[in-house]
């Protein structure tokens, strides 16, 4: 059973940035030292089952000014708050207000930590299991659409190629590893985490 083998893949040592750089941008420097400064945040990569098969659930943030994020596909999540349990509470917190997540969720364990200098985050990957179908309702001040990604695509080589990205309005960065999903490009810290999750996936098996 896959959340079997997920569990216990990601009790064992995990790939990190090895698998993380597979999908990094040209230049990125994975194993920066993180900065004291440096905020966390938690994102939750959840597993659940629909129509007999399993997906995980992805979002399109909106397009909001001043955020460095603006507009990309990234799990749902954001940073550490107050009294939160951390990383566990962080994104279960943050994935209840952007999709409407109630239900109680199997922890299954967690994906390596990446620091993302360009908002001076570092974002832990929350792995988590929901037996069966979920009923969404996005936060539609802060995420434009849901994205539900079978997972057995994600060992699929075709849905990788490498895209010219346009970030910032005009600065553009060359051949940039990307996975490209119901016509969608996702590229990026998003990319680099499933690019661990896709490791971890092919050797659970």
């Amino acid at each position: 059973m896959i959340k079997a083998q997920v569990q216990q893949a990601l009790s064992q040592p995990l790939p990190g940035f090895e698998a993380q750089r597979l999908m990094a941008m040209p230049g990125r420097y994975l194993n920066l030292n993180v900065p004291a400064d440096a905020r966390k945040a938690a994102v939750l990569v959840l597993l659940y089952k629909k129509s007999g098969r399993i997906f995980l659930s992805l979002i399109r943030r909106k397009i909001m000014e001043n955020d460095r994020h603006s507009g990309q596909i990234s799990f749902p999540g954001g940073k550490v708050e107050p009294g939160d349990d951390f990383p566990i509470q962080t994104a279960l917190r943050e994935a209840q207000e952007e999709i409407g997540i109630h239900h109680t969720l199997e922890i299954l364990g967690l994906l390596t930590p990446l620091y993302i200098p360009v908002s001076n985050f570092h974002v832990t990957p929350v792995v988590a299991w929901y037996e069966g179908e979920i009923n969404f309702s996005i936060q539609e001040n802060e995420v434009d659409e849901l994205i539900e990604m079978e997972l057995a695509l994600l060992t699929n080589p075709d849905i990788k190629s490498f895209r010219d990205i346009t970030v910032f309005s005009s600065m553009v960065i060359k051949e940039v590893p990307v996975y490209e999903i119901q016509g969608m490009i996702i590229w990026g810290a998003t990319a680099m985490m499933l690019s661990e999750l896709e490791v971890v996936l092919k050797g659970s098996h």
